[in-house]
């Protein structure tokens, strides 16, 4: 193969050869299955992310990690470390192993067209204006979150976090020496609901100056809606609160959903927030740590710079990688869509039909499922002392049925009963995982 190869979709296409990659990189026949129930989903797509990728040996959290704690019980289901179990987009790692094949790693800037490529992934995609000048990159979302919280939370007031909520949320506040107040969300048919009325009061009461708001929401996967945004962020705004904007999940929205990027919804929310995005979830990039923030308020984007956040560029692979992604990615991210959309109904169906124990409904946006197993929990008579019943019901899956959940505790005070379920997996191996927890449950 000649260094000027280039890839192309066929490499990845259902029933094709993943031949070798500079050497033996890349190697492999993909295999490709289905899991009874699921239909055709992938059937018209451009990239088989049926094909059933071996992770185990890699050194990778959520496969290895897993195994190494769990031991001496197997798991072949790791379904809580929230990453995608697909061969990533070919085009990145074409790319990447052409920068490898030059064997200098000296200083290196951003490629030419990186930010060009974040502006037009956002407009193309979600009609979002992203103006050069206020891009800043960041190591992840949550290294650009401390950096914001620095300098926004000078009075070092308790930080406003919904609940269930991603859970990284609570370290970065640790981390800048605060502390949390969680709001929690209400359940009401099926999908969980802000409550502003409660935000107002401790907001008042604490004296609040900043939230961490997520938007697809971890771990519920709520797409809020603009009425709903509009009316938090008129809340905000009255108040004096910053809105921190974390948008990390905004490319993984089922069919039935919108996303709406907070920011877009007026000038007012825009010029009182941030937003912080990234490819690290989009295309499966964590290890690469590669994120950027951006805010229409250019006063706050100079300060921003000006209190010590300096990215100019980042480690070079994770540059190159995130770039090729944006540049090269639409198709493959449009089959994800689809692919995790086909997912999360056959969750939906296979617990309404199956596992009369754990009640879930189909979510918006994000590939994470927030199932509630309290009906597990209940069956095996609950925890014992100081134990949560997340980790009751964690030790259980795993050790019953292979497959490691994460618990819901994890996501605030109201996530108790709730498992958070990663569904960037393929079919079979979400099927095979039901049905391996479904005899656990019926053997109770």
């Amino acid at each position: 193969m000649t260094e000027n190869t280039t890839l192309n979709r066929r490499f990845f296409m259902k029933g094709a050869g993943a031949t070798a990659l500079l050497g033996s990189a890349i190697s492999g026949l993909p295999a490709t299955a289905s899991a009874k129930g699921m239909g055709n989903v992938s059937m018209s797509m451009a990239y088989d992310l049926s094909e059933e990728f071996n992770r185990i040996g890699s050194g990778d959290s959520k496969w290895d990690g897993i195994r190494r704690r769990a031991r001496p019980f197997d798991v072949p289901f790791p379904m809580g470390v929230a990453d995608m179990d697909f061969r990533t987009l070919p085009h990145i790692t074409e790319a990447l192993m052409k920068r490898m094949g030059h064997q200098n790693w000296g200083y290196q800037p951003i490629p030419a067209d990186f930010y060009e490529n974040i502006i037009a992934w956002n407009a193309d995609r979600y009609d979002q204006t992203v103006k050069p000048g206020s891009i800043l990159n960041a190591h992840g979302v949550l290294d650009g979150c401390l950096s914001i919280l620095k300098l926004h939370n000078t009075e070092g007031a308790p930080v406003i976090v919904q609940t269930p909520g991603y859970s990284g949320f609570f370290g970065v506040i640790r981390n800048a020496q605060f502390t949390s107040v969680e709001n929690p969300l209400k359940l009401v048919d099926g999908r969980w609901e802000m409550d502003l009325d409660t935000m107002a009061d401790q907001i008042d009461e604490h004296n609040c100056k900043v939230i961490l708001f997520c938007n697809p929401q971890n771990p519920t996967g709520n797409c809020w809606t603009p009425d709903e945004m509009r009316a938090m962020g008129d809340l905000c705004i009255d108040k004096g609160v910053l809105v921190i904007a974390d948008e990390i999940h905004c490319d993984f929205v089922n069919k039935h959903a919108t996303y709406t990027p907070y920011a877009t919804l007026g000038d007012k929310y825009a010029q009182s927030s941030y937003t912080l995005k990234s490819t690290s979830k989009s295309f499966n990039l964590a290890a690469q740590h590669c994120a950027y923030l951006f805010s229409d308020n250019q006063e706050m984007i100079d300060n921003l710079k000006k209190s010590g956040h300096q990215r100019g560029s980042l480690n070079a692979l994770g540059m190159i990688a995130c770039n090729a992604a944006y540049k090269y990615g639409r198709t493959y991210m449009d089959d994800m869509q689809s692919y995790i959309d086909g997912n999360c109904h056959f969750l939906e169906n296979f617990c309404a039909e199956n596992l009369p124990e754990i009640k879930y409904k189909a979510h918006e946006g994000t590939y994470l499922a927030f199932i509630n197993a309290s009906g597990v929990a209940d069956k095996l008579g609950g925890p014992n002392g100081d134990q949560r019943v997340g980790d009751l019901l964690q030790r259980f899956f795993i050790e019953k049925a292979g497959v490691n959940l994460n618990p819901g505790e994890n996501y605030g005070k109201n996530g108790v009963g709730y498992m958070r379920m990663n569904l960037a997996t393929t079919h079979l191996k979400l099927h095979s995982a039901l049905n391996a927890m479904k005899k656990a449950i019926d053997a109770i």
